[in-house]
């Protein structure tokens, strides 16, 4: 379009005529006026060219470019979606692969497990049944050991255990004397120990038991109770027993003076009254006892005692509380009355005494006795 309208303009100036000096002046200016329009039109086709390169030069740059690139990234998409595919379709089979190894292993676990369980139950029934057997076979061992036929060494060791053991009980409960008895006890325990038979391990184990509980009881207090209550009798039976007088005020009051020569004036005083007894008219006139009475509850004291004496080396422990019960009652009538002061400390001996147990509690029976007695008879079986 440019180069038409360049050349129409040719056409027309040159189909004009030249004009005169004068008409150039006045032509000159549409002149420049056509050449300015030329020019204002020909600036909008030169911008449109320009946007035309423009976006051919950003086409071919795409179409060498971009498209290449992007068709890269559709292939490396679609490539990755191929690969996520793939990968989850390897998971599911691994799932799948992984569900029935784990069945497959609990089964196997199982089966595992219920073999050896039956082969545990079997293990413990053997092993039960061999045990029985072994049982079985050592009771039968002891029955023939005890149906040998012994020696005259241990039919007699036997028959000495069995006499030694009646003699510790007789030592026990007809004697009193477990010192003794535990002295037989042990005998016989040798008499068994020597033969070393295990037919005889029931009799030796009651021999045991039999040591075992004479051992444990406690020592007998009959000898010092019977010493202390002597000693309690004699004290008594040299003590001279009077009525104890009331003394006056003066006398009640105990002096401050506690020089040789006050102490000898009370002595004398007390040892006076022993012999001449003087009631004071000052206080209450209280009436005499005779002697003769104060004699005779001392003698009834010394009586008791002696039956509680008696008592005691007899081990009757009921008639020993008694006796002493009956002492100390005697004892506490007569305290306050008469001028002995050691009446309160022969009551709290008594008393001590009373609580005391004369002999222990002795066992019922001896178990070796049943024990020995069988051997016996299996040996009078064997003979």
């Amino acid at each position: 379009m440019s180069e038409s309208t360049s050349n129409e303009l040719e056409q027309q100036e040159s189909s004009t005529p030249v004009a005169d000096n004068d008409d150039k002046t006045t032509s000159s200016v549409p002149s420049v006026k056509a050449n300015k329009s030329k020019s204002n039109s020909f600036v909008p086709w030169l911008i449109v060219l320009i946007l035309l390169l423009i976006i051919a030069a950003a086409a071919w740059f795409g179409y060498r470019h971009l498209l290449p690139m992007h068709t890269q990234h559709q292939q490396a998409l679609e490539t990755l979606r191929n690969e996520q595919t793939a990968t989850q379709t390897e998971l599911e089979q691994l799932k799948k692969a992984l569900e029935s190894t784990v069945g497959k292993v609990n089964k196997q676990l199982e089966q595992a497990l219920s073999a050896q369980e039956q082969q545990v139950r079997q293990q413990l029934q053997t092993q039960q049944s061999q045990l029985a057997d072994y049982r079985l076979a050592v009771e039968s061992v002891q029955a023939e050991l005890a149906n040998l036929d012994m020696s005259q060494e241990s039919n007699w060791r036997i028959f000495e255990a069995y006499e030694l053991t009646g003699r510790a009980a007789t030592k026990l409960w007809i004697e009193q004397d477990p010192q003794a008895s535990l002295a037989f006890l042990r005998l016989a325990q040798s008499h068994l120990v020597a033969l070393n038979n295990p037919a005889h391990m029931a009799a030796r184990q009651a021999l045991a038991n039999d040591i075992s509980a004479l051992e444990n009881l406690p020592e007998a207090q009959v000898n010092d109770v019977s010493l202390t209550l002597g000693a309690l009798r004699d004290r008594i039976s040299r003590s001279t027993w009077y009525q104890q007088l009331a003394m006056t005020d003066v006398e009640q009051t105990p002096s401050e003076d506690d020089s040789w020569l006050a102490n000898l004036k009370r002595s004398a005083n007390t040892l006076m009254q022993q012999f001449v007894r003087v009631q004071r008219r000052d206080t209450p006139v209280e009436p005499l006892i005779a002697d003769a009475y104060f004699d005779a509850v001392q003698q009834r004291l010394l009586l008791q005692l002696q039956l509680a004496q008696q008592a005691a080396m007899q081990g009757e422990q009921t008639l020993y509380e008694t006796t002493l019960d009956e002492a100390i009652s005697q004892l506490q009538v007569l305290d306050g009355q008469i001028t002995d002061t050691g009446i309160t400390e022969i009551v709290k001996q008594l008393t001590e005494l009373s609580r005391v147990t004369l002999r222990p509690d002795y066992p019922t029976q001896l178990e070796a006795t049943s024990q020995l007695e069988r051997l016996v008879r299996q040996q009078n079986v064997g003979g």
